[in-house]
C-alpha cells in the first residue's frame, strides 16, 4: 500500500490461465500496470508479472521469477523487489502509455536489474477487463414467514448492489407480486400479500475470495394487504391495507460463479412497527411481521 498498490486476491482452478484472471490497466482507470504475483513463493516457486496496457491489440507481460523458500523479512523483500523492477521497466511502460503527441517524462531507470532476477517479456492476446464489481445486480426468490399463523409466501426479489469504500457495500431490495398468505376461522378466512422495500448497508468479507460471508442491517417500508372473506349469513367479508416501518437484520454468503456471476444465499429477521394485524370479529387471528423470518437466494450480476 505505501507504494501506491490497490492489492486484490483472486482464486482460480488448477487448469485455468492465470493470464485471464489479470486485468490489464486501461486509460479509465488512470493505472500504469498491473503487478501480480503468480502462485505462493513460501510453498514453490513463483512468478511476479508487470502487466502492461492493452496496445496494438496485444497486452505485454514481464516476469519477474521468484525462488521458493520464506526468508526472515520475505515479505518486505518481495515488496522491494516488485518496485525495483517496476522502476527498472518504467520508461518502456511509460513511452506505451503516453499519446504520441504529448509523451509523458520517465523517470530515469536503472542500467540493470536486480542480480538474481530473470525478465522474460512476452506477448499475449488482449486480456477482456474484468468488471470491478462496483454495482450488481440481484435476481432471485426469497421466502417470507411472517406470522406462526400464515402459510409462508414466494416473493420474487430484485436487489441492486453499491460497493462503497473497504467492507462496505450499500444494496436496494424490492419484493412483492408472490404468493398469498391463507389463515382461516370460524367466522370466515383472508388472505394476505406483503410486499416490502429495504435500503440495507452491508460489511461484506474477504474481498477477492470465491466465498465471501457479509452480516447488514437496513430499513424501509412494508405494504400488507388483507382480502377477507366472512361465513355467511352472519359475517361478510372485508378488504383493507396497512403500510409499516420495517427493520432488518441480516447475514448471507455470496459464492462466485464466476468472473461476472455469483450466488447469495441470505437469512434475514425482520420487524414491523406498527405490525399489522388479521382480526375476525375483534379476534387476533395473526399478527404480521411480529416478527417474521426471510430467506433467499439470489443470481448476482457483475454490471
Amino acid at each position: 500500500m505505501a507504494g501506491g498498490f490497490e492489492v486484490m486476491i483472486g482464486e482460480f482452478g488448477a487448469g485455468g490461465e492465470a493470464l485471464w484472471m489479470v486485468d490489464p490497466p486501461t486509460p479509465q482507470d488512470g493505472s500504469l500496470a498491473t503487478i501480480t504475483l503468480i502462485g505462493n513463493p513460501d510453498e514453490e516457486p513463483a512468478e511476479l508479472w508487470v502487466v502492461d496496457g492493452v496496445a496494438g491489440g496485444h497486452a505485454a507481460v514481464r516476469r519477474l521469477l521468484v525462488p521458493a523458500g520464506a526468508g526472515t523479512h520475505d515479505d518486505e523483500v518481495l515488496a522491494i523487489r516488485t518496485l525495483e523492477f517496476l522502476r527498472a521497466s518504467a520508461l518502456e511502460l511509460a513511452r506505451s502509455a503516453a499519446p504520441p503527441a504529448a509523451p509523458r517524462p520517465a523517470r530515469a531507470a536503472p542500467s540493470t536489474a536486480p542480480e538474481d532476477t530473470d525478465t522474460v517479456v512476452t506477448e499475449a492476446p488482449a486480456v477482456p477487463s474484468a468488471p470491478r464489481n462496483r454495482l450488481s445486480l440481484e435476481l432471485g426468490l426469497g421466502v417470507l414467514e411472517s406470522s406462526s399463523s400464515l402459510d409462508a409466501a414466494f416473493l420474487p426479489l430484485v436487489r441492486l448492489r453499491a460497493h462503497l469504500v473497504s467492507l462496505l457495500e450499500a444494496r436496494l431490495t424490492v419484493a412483492g407480486l408472490g404468493t398469498r398468505s391463507r389463515v382461516t376461522m370460524s367466522q370466515g378466512s383472508a388472505t394476505v400479500s406483503n410486499d416490502f422495500g429495504l435500503v440495507e448497508l452491508r460489511a461484506a468479507f474477504r474481498q477477492g475470495r470465491a466465498v465471501r460471508p457479509a452480516l447488514g442491517i437496513g430499513a424501509g417500508v412494508l405494504l400488507v394487504q388483507v382480502d377477507g372473506e366472512g361465513t355467511p349469513p352472519v359475517y361478510a367479508g372485508l378488504r383493507g391495507h396497512q403500510w409499516a416501518a420495517l427493520f432488518d437484520v441480516g447475514a448471507g454468503l455470496t459464492i462466485a460463479l464466476g468472473r461476472r456471476f455469483a450466488l447469495a444465499a441470505e437469512a434475514h429477521g425482520q420487524l414491523a412497527t406498527p405490525y399489522p394485524t388479521v382480526e375476525f370479529a375483534r379476534d387476533v387471528a395473526a399478527r404480521v411481521d411480529h416478527p417474521a423470518l426471510l430467506t433467499s437466494l439470489t443470481l448476482v450480476i457483475a454490471l
